[in-house]
């Protein structure tokens, strides 16, 4: 009878007869359920507001400039890759939470204006929003999030030095 492989941690997770045989390939199974489950929450905390977590992070960038930003600008400052910024942006605006012009200069240009309602949104979302992010990652210590956080940093920016 072959002997039963020890199945722990992610692997058993999401059901593997075997342990993972790549250290690399582990790391990323755990990043790509981490992020599953973390995530979700958030999905519906942006959908009680009417909006996606991607329309989100566009506002977000909006209202970190203060001013008009370039549909450029916005795809730069994405968190996750948009195809199609165009489309996001009509959709912010069909919504009325912001306002585009074109560049007088260069009629190519887009500028995009987080609006009066779009500011009185996100101002809603702060609190709520706040909140669960402490939620879900308090049972870390603050010396773990830091840790955590420094390794995320470095595993995306391969050039990046150590903190």
């Amino acid at each position: 009878m072959a002997k039963k492989a020890n199945v722990t941690g992610i692997a058993a997770e999401i059901g593997m007869r075997n342990p993972i045989d790549l250290l690399e390939r582990e790391v990323l199974l755990n990043l790509s359920k981490t992020f599953a489950v973390l995530s979700q929450p958030f999905e519906e905390l942006f959908k009680e507001y009417g909006i996606t977590p991607v329309q989100y992070n566009a506002l977000r960038i909006l209202r970190g400039h203060g001013g008009p930003v370039s549909v450029y600008q916005i795809g730069e400052q994405m968190l996750t890759r948009q195809p199609d910024l165009p489309r996001l942006v009509d959709r912010l605006v069909t919504l009325g939470f912001a306002e585009k012009n074109r560049c007088e200069n260069d009629r190519r240009v887009v500028w995009v204006t987080l609006t009066r309602k779009g500011k009185a949104l996100l101002k809603k979302i702060d609190a709520p929003l706040d909140q669960l992010h402490q939620d879900q990652l308090k049972h870390l210590t603050r010396d773990q999030l830091k840790t955590l956080s420094d390794l995320l940093f470095l595993a995306r920016n391969p050039t990046a030095q150590a903190a």
